[in-house]
């Protein structure tokens, strides 16, 4: 959800690009959906080349961005064509966002991070560790200065070739209960791992399998 959130505001950004472009008189439509698109594709290269968490939400900015200059770019000279696009890059934005009102109050956001050398430091670093720590089962919390919230979750050495999935998180008073389900699938990591990124995260943490396994919290 956190992305969808950053996509719409890129949708409402590359529609007041649009609106500001018909301040020139001469631009046609082609020429505003490449200024546009050149704006989007700028904003995009920016978000990788900061990578990791910090630049996703710049990147997916600039694909919203994008996608508005798509859009304009389809609708042409049309004007009953335009109107609709530009009525829908400013609804579904706003649907989005009373969506995500509505669902802070009822459930937790996560996104599974990629396995990859994008990974903050310390995750890399803990993940490393994990693979030759192919004893340690059992989750781990890491909570930065800067706010964000993960899991890491471990399986340990006996479930070797398991993958596992969050099957959804549940927010209860001060109680974040992450569901997962793990199943045979021929990893390779010598000890199968999962890395949980979460928008909150309560005092208490209990990661529960579908087979009924509790993991403990690894200190």
């Amino acid at each position: 959800m956190g992305l969808l959130i950053v996509y719409a505001i890129g949708l409402l950004m590359g529609a007041a690009l649009v609106a500001l472009s018909y301040f020139s008189k001469e631009l046609d439509h082609k020429k505003r959906s490449i200024f546009v698109a050149v704006i989007g594709v700028i904003t995009i290269i920016g978000g990788l080349v900061i990578g990791g968490f910090e630049g996703m939400p710049i990147s997916t900015i600039g694909i919203g961005i994008l996608t508005d200059s798509i859009l304009l770019l389809i609708a042409g000279n049309r004007s009953m064509v335009r109107n609709v696009v530009f009525a829908l890059v400013v609804l579904v934005p706003l649907a989005v966002f009373i969506y995500a009102g509505v669902d802070k109050f009822y459930g937790n956001n996560f996104i599974v991070v990629a396995k990859n050398e994008n990974m903050d430091t310390y995750l890399k670093q803990y993940y490393e560790e994990l693979q030759v720590k192919t004893d340690t089962q059992g989750f781990k919390r890491f909570e930065p200065n800067n706010g964000e919230k993960f899991i890491v979750l471990s399986l340990g050495k006996e479930k070797q070739g398991n993958n596992i999935e969050v099957a959804g998180v549940e927010k209860q008073g001060d109680r974040t209960l992450i569901n997962v389900k793990t199943f045979d699938n021929q990893s390779t990591e010598k000890n199968p791992t999962i890395i949980i990124f979460l928008d909150k995260l309560g005092k208490n943490v209990v990661v529960k399998d579908a087979d009924g396994t509790v993991y403990e919290e690894v200190k």
